[in-house]
C-alpha cells in the first residue's frame, strides 16, 4: 500500500467503536462522513472547494438534540430516502445514567429532514428528532430494504431501522409517516430470517440479489455463531439457512458477490473454475467473508451451492493481535477485489488472491491507534476512492498518489484496443 499518501488526520475527543462511522451520500453525488465518540460529539468530515479550486478538508462538530449529558453513543447509520434530492434520515443509538436510579435508559434518536434546496446542511437534521424508548442494550445499527410484492409487481421499496440488541434479538423499526413515527415491526412478518439468537447479534449484512426477489443475510453473534440465510422476498419465506460456531468473538462478516470479482476463485480444475458472469445468465455467486476477533479471519465461497462447508484461511500477520473489522475492495485498479482487515496492532492487512497460492499477506500498513474502522469511499469527490480509517484517537485519510493514478490510467488506455480495428455491428 505504498501508492496510498496520508491525505488528512482528525482528532476525535474520546474513541469510538466498531460501530460509530458512517458516510452520508448526497443527491448531487458527493459524500460525507459522520464520526461519533462514545462521550457524546459527533463530527462531520468533508472536503469543500475553496476560492481558489482547491480541496480543502473540513470537519464541523454537530450539535444533535436529545443527546444529553453524560450520554454515551454506542452506534449510528444513516441514509438517503430519496435519489434525486436530499431527504436524510440519521439513527444514533445512546445509553444514559438514570436520575432517580442506578438503572441505564437506552433509546434510538432518528434525525430526518428534507432539504428544499440542493445545500445541504446537517444542522437543520440535527434538530428534528425522533425518540424510541428501548428495553436493552444495543449492539449493530443498520438500514435496508423493505420490499413490497403483489404477485409478481414490485409495489414499494422502503428504509428501516435494524437494531441487535442485548436481548438476543434483532429488531425492525419502521416508519409511520401518517404518525410521524418510527415503531417496531413484528420479524415474522417482514424478516423471518431474525429469530432468538444464542446470544447478542454483533454484526449484520444484508445483500439483495435478482432484482430484489432474493434477500442474502448473515449475521454474527458474541460467542461465534455465524449464521446465514437465504430468504424469498416475495413469499417471505427463508428458503435455506446455514449456519456454524466459532470458538470465539466474532467482529464482522461481509457478503460479497462473485461476479464483481473476476476470477477470484479460478483453479486448474475446470469444474470449478469461476469466470465474470452476466447477472441475466445465471445468479450470482456469493462470498461470505467472517472476522474473527482472535483466530485467523474465513472466507467462505459461493455459499448458496455449497453452503459454509467450501472455505480458506486467511492468513494474519500478528497472532497476538485483535482484528477488528475489513473492508473488501479493489484498491490497486487491477479488476480484483481486495480484502482489507483492521487489528489492534495499528495495522491494516492487505490480502491478495493468487490462483496458485491462494489468499497472501501482500502488506501491512501501521497505523498511529488500533483501527476501528475502514471505509473505501470517494469522500473528496475527485471520482477516485480514498481510504477512511477510523482509530481509537482520530480519523485518516488516505489517498492514492496522483503520480501512481496517472501511471495505471495510463496502461489501461495503452491496453485498449485501436479504435480502427473495432467492428460496429
Amino acid at each position: 500500500m505504498d501508492h496510498f499518501k496520508d491525505a488528512h488526520y482528525f482528532y476525535i475527543p474520546s474513541q469510538g467503536n466498531i460501530y460509530t462511522m458512517t458516510e452520508l451520500k448526497l443527491a448531487n453525488g458527493s459524500m460525507k462522513l459522520l464520526v461519533a465518540s462514545l462521550k457524546r460529539e459527533i463530527s462531520c468530515f468533508e472536503y469543500q472547494e475553496s476560492p481558489t479550486g482547491s480541496l480543502v478538508p473540513t470537519t464541523k462538530e454537530i450539535s444533535f438534540t436529545y443527546i444529553p449529558n453524560g450520554a454515551e453513543i454506542i452506534s449510528l447509520d444513516a441514509f438517503n430516502k430519496s435519489s434525486v434530492a436530499n431527504e436524510f434520515v440519521v439513527g444514533i443509538t445512546i445509553i444514559k445514567n438514570s436520575n432517580e436510579s442506578d438503572s441505564l435508559e437506552t433509546y434510538l434518536n432518528i434525525y430526518s429532514e428534507w432539504e428544499e434546496s440542493e445545500d445541504f446542511n446537517i444542522e437543520n437534521i440535527a434538530q428534528n428528532c425522533l425518540n424510541v424508548e428501548l428495553n436493552f442494550i444495543p449492539y449493530k445499527l443498520l438500514h435496508t430494504v423493505l420490499v413490497g410484492w403483489q404477485d409478481d409487481e414490485c409495489l414499494n421499496k422502503e428504509f428501516v431501522f435494524i437494531l441487535s440488541g442485548s436481548d438476543h434479538q434483532v429488531h425492525i423499526y419502521r416508519e409511520h409517516t401518517s404518525e410521524h413515527v418510527y415503531k417496531e415491526i413484528d420479524n415474522k412478518d417482514y424478516f423471518p430470517e431474525f429469530t432468538k439468537t444464542p446470544s447478542p447479534v454483533i454484526w449484520i449484512d444484508i445483500y439483495y440479489s435478482q432484482d430484489y426477489t432474493e434477500r442474502i443475510t448473515s449475521f454474527a453473534c458474541e460467542c461465534g455463531y455465524v449464521k446465514l440465510l437465504k430468504v424469498d422476498t416475495k413469499k417471505n419465506q427463508v428458503v435455506y439457512n446455514f449456519s456454524t460456531r466459532f470458538g470465539n468473538y466474532i467482529s464482522r462478516v461481509q457478503i460479497f458477490p462473485e461476479d464483481e470479482v473476476s476470477h477470484l476463485f479460478k483453479t486448474d480444475d475446470s469444474e470449478h473454475a469461476t469466470k465474470r458472469e452476466s447477472k441475466k445468465d445465471s445468479p450470482n455467486k456469493i462470498n461470505l467473508v467472517v472476522i474473527n476477533t482472535i483466530l485467523p479471519a474465513v472466507i467462505f465461497r459461493n455459499v448458496l451451492e455449497f453452503g459454509l462447508t467450501h472455505y480458506s484461511t486467511l492468513p494474519r500477520h500478528d497472532s497476538t493481535s485483535i482484528m477488528t473489522c475489513c473492508e473488501i475492495a479493489d484498491i490497486d485498479f487491477d479488476g480484483e477485489k481486495e480484502i482489507l482487515i483492521g487489528n489492534s496492532a495499528q495495522e491494516i492487512m492487505l490480502l491478495k488472491h493468487d490462483t496458485q497460492k491462494g489468499w497472501c499477506l501482500e502488506d501491512v500498513k501501521k497505523i498511529a491507534a488500533p483501527v476501528l474502522g475502514i471505509k473505501y469511499i470517494d469522500i473528496s469527490g475527485d471520482g477516485v476512492r480514498e481510504l477512511v480509517i477510523l482509530g481509537m484517537k482520530g480519523v485518516h485519510v488516505l489517498q492514492h498518489d496522483s503520480s501512481h493514478i496517472r501511471q495505471v490510467l495510463q496502461t489501461k488506455i495503452q491496453s485498449l484496443p485501436n479504435i480502427s480495428q473495432l467492428k460496429i455491428y
